[in-house]
């Protein structure tokens, strides 16, 4: 449990420009009559029958509703007295403590996405929000972890989420609770999530066909390490097996193994890879556990001759990669989706900012031994 820092308000935030307008980071809003005690986004969606982006769009002025609906939320605002106000959300936030809630299983990403998350708290220190993490080690931890906080009163959740049902259904319970969700560096299907922020996975995975075929001159066998544990693995191997034949259509894909991000068992099932498949020219590790991957691979007397492409930049992988035992790896700025996870549910949180995208990339940068 770590306490949250705080970020000193901007004035240049919040500008009035006249008796009936507002301007708020650049758009130009409908000004509307506000208490504190005043009447709710949430609310307000729920008088609408509309879910809470819409009204958020119409407070900003864009595009993407109706000329009907955007004149019945207007009137409804204007009814119940709503004003989109940062500043006093803001400053509630600053005179009463809040909780937020961040869930990372325990993957190879989870450090990384942690210290991003932390690095993001010195910049709202102004704000009395604490921060609490969990770390659980499986699906149903991680479902019980999310289910347990729907009755702890947190404000917000960052988290990871394992792809599993009582996960998503987990997440559900959340979004019913009016508990903004935002899911990073994996995503889940059915989760309520307010928005995903990480790697672009189906760029990622193409991008790693392309490699592969560079690599191998266009021809050649490829075996696939993989899991079924997160969604954003599977994303990268479907990519991958559906772009390769039109991107290298001489490089064959020999066999494919899940390996379930368990050490030993990573080893065990990249070593019996190996030995089923003897004319292997490459590797795709599409999730974690790639130490004990070439690992297996060196104990095959591999390391080196075979082609080998993974994701990420943590210390091992940095090593592996200026050894040459890694061709390359394709970085998903881990620490990066941590921030911007944290900064886009503050600031929902905060201002009742919705994120404009529902998916939030970020950089696919591929290393080499010479720019990692």
């Amino acid at each position: 449990m770590l306490p949250l820092g705080r970020m000193p308000l901007q004035t240049s935030d919040f500008c009035v420009v006249s008796k009936k307008a507002v301007c708020y980071n650049g758009y130009e809003n409908e000004r509307f009559r506000v208490n504190d005690m005043g009447i709710t986004l949430q609310q307000i969606a729920d008088l609408a029958g509309v879910h809470k982006s819409t009204v958020d769009k119409v407070i900003h002025n864009r595009p993407g509703v109706s000329d009907a609906k955007r004149q019945m939320i207007r009137k409804l605002l204007e009814e119940h007295g709503y004003e989109s106000n940062p500043l006093a959300k803001a400053l509630n936030y600053q005179k009463n403590k809040f909780t937020a809630a961040v869930v990372l299983p325990s993957v190879d990403a989870a450090p990384a996405l942690k210290v991003g998350t932390e690095l993001l708290q010195q910049d709202f220190r102004s704000f009395n929000i604490e921060v609490q993490y969990y770390e659980p080690g499986n699906a149903a931890e991680e479902a019980e972890c999310l289910r347990a906080l729907c009755g702890q009163n947190v404000a917000g959740v960052v988290v990871n989420p394992i792809e599993d049902h009582a996960v998503a259904d987990a997440l559900k319970k959340l979004s019913d609770a009016h508990i903004p969700v935002i899911t990073v560096n994996s995503d889940i299907d059915e989760s309520a999530r307010l928005c995903f922020v990480g790697q672009d996975m189906e760029q990622s995975g193409k991008t790693a066909a392309r490699l592969i075929g560079l690599l191998l001159d266009g021809h050649g066998e490829v075996g696939i390490i993989s899991s079924r544990a997160m969604h954003a693995v599977i994303q990268r191997r479907h990519a991958f097996e559906s772009y390769l034949p039109e991107c290298s259509p001489e490089v064959r894909i020999a066999e494919a193994v899940d390996i379930q991000e368990q050490p030993e068992y990573a080893y065990q099932q990249t070593a019996a890879l190996l030995e089923r498949n003897p004319s292997l020219h490459a590797l795709f590790i599409t999730c974690g556990c790639v130490p004990d991957v070439c690992r297996a691979v060196r104990d095959k007397g591999l390391a080196g001759k075979l082609k080998i492409i993974c994701y990420e930049r943590y210390p091992a992988i940095t090593e592996l990669v200026e050894s040459g035992e890694i061709s390359c790896t394709i970085s998903g700025e881990l620490e990066e989706q941590g921030r911007l996870a944290m900064r886009l549910l503050f600031e929902y949180m905060i201002y009742d900012h919705i994120p404009e995208q529902d998916q939030v990339y970020t950089k696919n940068e591929i290393l080499f031994r010479e720019n990692i």
